[in-house]
C-alpha cells in the first residue's frame, strides 16, 4: 500500500526532493510525485521472488541476442517537471554501461523496459498513473505483473503516439514469445513456479 504523506517544511511551498529522502529510515521505498513523498512497504515474498524470475528471463533473452543490457531494480528514474519527481519501477531493463557507476538517477531515456509488480494495493497506481508517468518520460516498453488476481497475469505495453498502448495480455499457461524488445517467451504461471527439489 503507498500513501501520500507531509512534515514539517514539506508542503505545497517546500515539495520535498529526492536528496530529502536520503535520511528517511530503511526498509521503505520511497518516491516523489509532484512534490509528495510516497511511501511504500517492502515487497513481500512473492513479489520479490516473481522479479528474480523476471530479472533472469530477461538477462538470459539479452545474452542469447548478444545485447549489453541488463535488468536490475528497483532503481529510480527520474520525472522531470515544475515539482520534483522520481518512480522506482520494480525492474528497468537498460544498457549495461549503466551499472559500471556514477548513475544515480536514471532518465527515461536510459530505460527499454519498465516493470511493476502489483498487487491489490497499487493496481490502480501502476496500471494507470505510472503508464502515463512511464509514457511521459519515453520508456518504449511497460510491462505489468499482475497478482492481484487469482491466476498472475503479465499485461504488455508499447510507446506508441506517446501513449503506452496495451499489446498482450498474457494468462497463466498461455505463454506468449515476443520479439520485441527482446525474444523472449512469457509465461506468467512460470515466474511463480519454483524449482524440484
Amino acid at each position: 500500500m503507498s500513501v501520500t504523506i507531509e512534515f514539517g517544511q514539506h508542503g505545497t511551498l517546500y515539495p520535498w526532493t529526492r536528496d530529502d529522502t536520503r535520511d528517511l529510515p530503511e526498509g521503505f521505498r520511497y518516491e516523489i510525485e509532484d512534490g509528495n513523498l510516497l511511501v511504500m512497504k517492502s515487497p513481500a515474498p512473492e513479489h520479490q521472488y516473481v522479479a528474480y524470475r523476471l530479472m533472469r528471463l530477461l538477462d538470459d533473452a539479452a545474452e542469447d541476442a548478444g545485447l549489453d543490457l541488463i535488468t536490475i531494480g528497483p532503481v529510480d528514474v527520474d520525472v522531470p517537471g515544475p515539482l520534483p519527481g522520481y518512480r522506482s519501477p520494480d525492474l528497468v531493463t537498460v544498457p549495461g554501461e549503466l551499472a559500471e557507476g556514477g548513475y544515480d538517477l536514471l532518465k527515461g531515456q536510459d530505460v527499454l523496459i519498465a516493470v511493476e509488480i502489483t498487487g491489490k494495493d497499487a493496481i490502480t497506481r501502476d496500471m494507470i498513473t505510472k503508464r502515463e508517468v512511464y509514457a511521459s518520460i519515453g520508456i518504449p516498453f511497460y510491462w505489468v505483473v499482475r497478482l492481484d488476481q487469482p491466476e498472475p497475469r503479465l499485461i504488455v505495453f508499447e510507446l506508441a503516439a506517446g501513449e503506452h498502448r496495451q499489446r498482450h495480455d498474457v494468462r497463466m499457461g498461455e505463454p506468449v514469445t515476443l520479439d520485441e524488445p527482446l525474444r523472449v517467451t512469457l509465461d506468467p504461471g512460470a515466474l511463480l513456479r519454483r524449482r524440484p527439489a
